[in-house]
């Protein structure tokens, strides 16, 4: 990266010859390694500021970007987050209504006619938990040890919650 400083090559080119000498070197690199540990957290932030600064809410990137970001906390190293979209069932024609024709049971409405508080009729197939979210995160059983479920569950949805686009829902599920 651009911020890394070799601070061993530095103190070489910077010493005066006259004065050289492997006792004074090491003096000089022991006073400065508190600033290469600064250096090197510095330089730590600003790769990792750099990909949330690029990071977008497409699947591909995203996935990436929390499987690095949690892979620590798996209990087994190969497992992934993966995204997964939710299911649409479609757009309901007629509403609850039934005694009423068919031409005032549409769905659509003219804005004259005001709403009506009427529940829609879906298939009993139609109606399960893929149609609730707009799309799921899957996580790979985690390492309780280190971190607890519900901890782990906060910092997922902090992740998910500052990338995803606005509007749109999600759930949280482990994988067993």
């Amino acid at each position: 990266m651009r911020y890394n400083i070799n601070f061993d090559k530095v103190i070489n080119q910077l010493s005066p010859h006259y004065l050289s000498g492997r006792k004074l070197i090491l003096y000089l690199q022991a006073i400065l390694k508190p600033l290469q540990f600064l250096n090197d957290e510095f330089d730590v932030w600003a790769r990792e500021t750099k990909i949330e600064a690029t990071m977008t809410s497409q699947i591909f990137k995203f996935e990436w970007y929390l499987n690095r970001k949690f892979s620590k906390y798996f209990l087994d190293s190969t497992g992934q987050i993966l995204i997964k979209n939710g299911k649409r069932s479609g757009v309901p024609i007629y509403f609850e209504s039934a005694n009423v024709s068919k031409s005032d049971n549409l769905l659509i409405r003219y804005e004259s006619e005001g709403a009506r508080k009427s529940a829609v009729l879906n298939n009993s197939g139609e109606l399960t938990e893929e149609v609730e979210c707009s799309f799921f995160v899957y996580s790979p059983p985690i390492n309780t040890k280190l971190i607890s479920q519900v901890a782990y569950a906060s910092m997922l949805s902090f992740y998910v919650d500052r990338y995803k686009i606005s509007g749109k829902t999600y759930k949280i599920k482990f994988n067993s």
